[in-house]
């Protein structure tokens, strides 16, 4: 993999799109740039990811603040005054958002999994009775 397009310091990572983003949007982006530089597995071509990262994780801080202030279930009423009953649009968009954050999350490496899966998986090497098997089945790799 060339390392042209590897980001080394916080500057580079100023990009437009950073300065989209809304100030604790910023500080999450800063803070996932700065543990992908330490692990050297920031791109240039990342940094739209990492701002997406950042903003579902404001998505999802802020959904709650909603949930936390109005509940899980509103309560209205409906054309002849009977009392209804309706979810919390704010659940939604906390559970779309946290979803969000789980796959970005993953692809950025910020999982044991996503890490695994930056790193590469090493095939561990073939046992005698793999060989033997593989030369019964004819499936040997010569």
């Amino acid at each position: 993999m060339k390392n042209d397009d590897l980001v080394t310091t916080f500057s580079q990572c100023r990009t437009t799109t950073y300065f989209a983003l809304g100030p604790e949007a910023r500080q999450e982006y800063a803070k996932a740039c700065r543990i992908m530089m330490a692990r050297g597995t920031l791109r240039i071509g990342d940094l739209p990811v990492v701002a997406a990262y950042a903003q579902a994780q404001i998505d999802v801080r802020e959904a709650q603040k909603e949930i936390d202030r109005l509940g899980l279930v509103l309560v209205s009423e409906d054309r002849y005054g009977n009392p209804k009953h309706e979810a919390n649009p704010a659940v939604k968009i906390r559970k779309d958002a946290a979803n969000q954050v789980s796959t970005l999350a993953l692809m950025l490496g910020f999982t044991p999994l996503g890490r695994k899966r930056l790193k590469g998986e090493e095939t561990p090497p073939k046992s005698d009775l793999d060989k033997f098997m593989e030369g019964l089945s004819g499936d040997s790799k010569a």
